[in-house]
C-alpha cells in the first residue's frame, strides 16, 4: 500500500499522538526536560521558573523561554531609566528558538532585536517573579538574563509591544500607539492655546480626551490665519459654505517615530455660522 505522508500528518512521527503542524507536546517538552542539565542561571528560584515555563507551553507558537547569557547581547542601546528599572533594546545575537514547520524542529532566529528590562536589584523579589509571570502569560516573554558587572537581573521580551517612554504595553501593538503618552502630550498643549470662549475650550479640551486610538481625528482650535485660498461654495439664511487649504494641516499620527505630524496643506470645508453666540444647536451640530 503506498500512500502520501500527509495521510498521517496529524500525528507525531515519533510517538503518533496527535499533532498541529507536526507540532507534539509530548515530544516537544521531552527535548526541553533533556536540555535542563546543559544550562543553569545558578539560582534555584531562576532555574525552577524557567523550567516550569518551558513545561507550560501548549502550542507551536508559544516562545521558548531561556536562561540568556549577557554576552549575548549586541548594539545596547538605552529607551528610558526611572528609580526601580532601565529600558534597552538589543540584539540578541543566537535569536529565539521557533518552531519551523516543515523541518518540524525548532531553529533559531537569529540577530533579534528584543527589548531588555533590567531590573536595580540583585535579589529575586516577589514583584520581580509577577513582573516576569505577566510577560510569558501574554506570550511576550523570551527569557531571562543577569548583568555580569551589577549582578542585576533583566527580563528579556519582545521589542515593539511596550512603549519607550512609559514602559507600558501599547494600546495598539501594529500601530505602536500609546494611549498613556498621547492623552499626556495633549494634555500638556491645552495650555498652549484658547479660543477666548471658555464653552469652546472645554469642549475642545474634551473631544481631545476622548481619542480612543491613533486613527482618530485631534480636534483643535485653529486660528483663522491659517487658511489659504477660501472658495464660496453655497449659502442660505444660516450658514455659508467655503472651500479652503489649512497650510498647517491636521495632526496624523506616525507610527515610526511614535508621534503626532502635521499633514500640511490639506483642503477642508468651512462652514461660517450667520452668529456670534455659541448657540445649543452649534454645539449640537459639532
Amino acid at each position: 500500500m503506498v500512500f502520501s505522508r500527509y495521510g498521517y500528518a496529524n500525528k507525531c512521527e515519533k510517538c503518533l499522538e496527535y499533532t498541529y503542524l507536526g507540532w507534539c507536546k509530548s515530544c516537544q517538552t521531552n527535548v526541553l526536560e533533556k536540555s535542563f542539565t546543559n544550562w543553569t542561571s545558578e539560582n534555584e528560584k531562576i532555574d525552577n521558573l524557567i523550567r516550569e515555563m518551558q513545561l507550560k507551553i501548549k502550542e507551536y507558537d508559544a516562545l521558548i523561554v531561556e536562561w540568556i547569557s549577557y554576552d549575548q547581547f549586541n548594539d545596547i542601546k538605552e529607551l528610558r531609566k526611572d528609580e526601580f528599572t532601565t529600558l534597552y533594546s538589543a540584539i540578541w545575537k543566537d535569536g529565539p528558538l521557533q518552531y519551523d514547520t516543515n523541518q518540524r524542529e525548532y531553529k533559531r532566529r537569529r540577530s533579534k532585536k528584543v527589548n531588555l528590562k533590567l531590573c536595580n536589584s540583585q535579589n529575586i523579589t516577589n514583584e520581580f517573579l509577577n513582573e516576569v509571570m505577566v510577560y510569558f502569560e501574554k506570550n511576550h516573554l523570551y527569557g531571562i538574563s543577569q548583568n555580569p558587572h551589577t549582578k542585576n537581573y533583566i527580563i528579556l521580551f519582545s521589542y515593539g509591544l511596550y512603549c519607550n517612554k512609559c514602559g507600558k504595553e501599547f494600546t495598539d501593538y501594529y500601530n505602536s500607539w500609546c494611549e498613556s503618552c498621547q492623552m499626556n502630550t495633549l494634555k500638556k498643549n491645552l495650555i498652549n492655546w484658547t479660543s477666548g470662549n471658555e464653552k469652546i475650550d472645554n469642549l475642545i479640551q474634551e473631544m481631545q480626551l476622548n481619542i480612543n486610538g491613533h486613527y482618530d481625528i485631534v480636534f483643535e482650535w485653529i486660528s483663522y490665519d491659517q487658511f489659504d485660498n477660501i472658495k464660496e461654495l453655497g449659502k442660505d439664511e444660516f450658514a455659508t459654505i467655503y472651500s479652503a487649504i489649512w497650510k498647517d494641516g491636521l495632526l496624523k499620527y506616525d507610527r515610526n517615530k511614535h508621534e503626532y505630524s502635521r499633514n500640511q496643506n490639506i483642503k477642508v470645508y468651512l462652514k461660517l455660522y450667520n452668529s456670534q453666540n455659541i448657540t445649543e444647536e452649534f454645539l449640537n451640530e459639532v
